[in-house]
């Protein structure tokens, strides 16, 4: 594999360009409507990246991306549009997003983010003056994102408090939306037209470092817990069967169903917002079981993030599904305890550079990596990849915060 070089090797912007509906096969173009239907605006950003991979998955994202935005249209979160914002821009400095940045920092402005915290944010400096509301998402934020991705008992419970169970879980998915669509408009530097820049207020870009280059491994997470830890009883009621929800809802327990065949896991907690749980499953079913990355990128790639969101749940799965691919225990070993595999020289070394290099340092893929990986998989696989780190990350934000933990035949998890 060639080495990655720091700084120089970063970046050029666009990797991808618009798939023009006409370019698309007939039977595809059904799902380019709808993600321009469903936007009620024109295709850019994440669905660009999604369209040269899988019309089908550009609608579907689109159609859960609507939950959080409802920008004009009827709001369908029930978490207010300032928490949802300030949520944008914490995930956005995080995770380094560029495009997710300047999509949100005005709506953010305008839904009454102060423009003191704005700046803060974008300059990753501390949040003074924070109202209590703010704090606590911030809080609640940063646990999961950062550290060992565990959200205290104290913290929890003051957003169970604040929010209620439904708000706390789309607190927990609307973080994890953001990190979901954040990866591969990372790994593709999408960034905005001077056209979309034109018709927005004028705001100060997000800066990112250079590029650091090969990254490290990190080691493995410590197994102590903090003073105000989570501990391991479920933090909210489990819902596993139609009754456990209000007849009215019972129909998104089957839609689930449908794509699964049956409720464990994340979406046990997910359906105490129950649209939000069945447009999560519809994304899963797609990078699940439809996609074209092969299985042993795939489950390779499963290990990688499980690893490094410290997912107990996530990791019995992907160990598992690993196993069934094929994968050695050597290197489901090794992705437990974050090697690097920059010293096997194989393809799996690229494809773990490639996904460690979107879930650590700045977040962006170097052109080189960029280039092997898409030499050796093709586009569509490659925006599949990406996809597939954002939806485990979103899955992880959701079975860390509620501490969901694997019970039983690791066979029967399900995502």
């Amino acid at each position: 594999m060639n080495d990655v070089k720091p700084a120089e090797d970063h970046i050029v912007a666009n990797r991808l360009s618009m798939v023009q509906r006409d370019e698309l096969p007939e039977d595809q173009r059904r799902f380019h409507d709808a993600v321009k239907a469903i936007r009620r605006s024109p295709i850019s950003g994440p669905f660009i990246t999604l369209l040269n991979s899988s019309p089908d998955l550009a609608a579907r994202v689109a159609h859960l991306g609507c939950y959080f935005h409802a920008r004009g249209q009827v709001d369908e979160s029930i978490l207010p549009m300032r928490v949802r914002t300030f949520v944008a821009l914490l995930g956005a400095r995080t995770l380094d997003g560029v495009y997710e940045w300047s999509a949100w920092v005005n709506w953010a402005l305008e839904a009454g983010v102060p423009p003191a915290t704005v700046d803060a944010i974008r300059e990753g400096q501390p949040l003074l003056d924070l109202t209590a509301e703010d704090a606590l998402v911030r809080d609640f934020c940063a646990q999961l994102a950062t550290g060992s991705h565990r959200v205290s008992d104290p913290t929890f419970l003051a957003v169970l408090d604040r929010f209620g169970v439904q708000g706390a879980v789309e607190l927990a998915a609307t973080l994890g939306y953001f990190a979901m669509i954040a990866f591969p408009l990372n790994a593709f530097e999408m960034e905005m037209t001077a056209e979309q820049i034109a018709k927005r207020k004028p705001f100060k870009p997000l800066r990112i470092a250079a590029h650091p280059g090969p990254v490290a491994a990190c080691g493995p997470a410590a197994t102590t817990r903090e003073a105000g830890a989570p501990g391991a009883s479920p933090r909210v009621p489990r819902i596993a069967k139609h009754g456990d929800m209000a007849a009215a809802n019972q129909h998104y327990f089957d839609r689930v169903v449908r794509t699964r065949g049956r409720v464990a896991g994340p979406f046990a907690v997910l359906l105490h917002s129950p649209d939000v749980a069945e447009r999560v499953a519809a994304v899963g079913d797609y990078l699940l079981y439809h996609a074209v990355l092969p299985p042993a990128a795939k489950t390779f790639a499963w290990l990688l993030v499980a690893s490094e969101f410290d997912c107990d749940y996530e990791w019995a799965y992907a160990e598992c599904a690993a196993r069934k691919a094929g994968i050695p225990d050597t290197v489901i070993d090794a992705a437990r305890r974050r090697e690097s595999f920059a010293a096997s020289g194989d393809d799996r070394a690229l494809i773990a550079d490639f996904c460690h290099q979107l879930l650590r340092g700045n977040h962006h893929v170097a052109d080189t990596t960029y280039r092997s990986v898409v030499a050796q998989l093709g586009v569509p696989a490659t925006v599949q990849l990406a996809a597939t780190v954002g939806y485990f990350a979103m899955q992880a934000c959701v079975l860390n915060a509620f501490e969901v933990r694997p019970e039983g035949d690791p066979a029967e998890l399900i995502l």
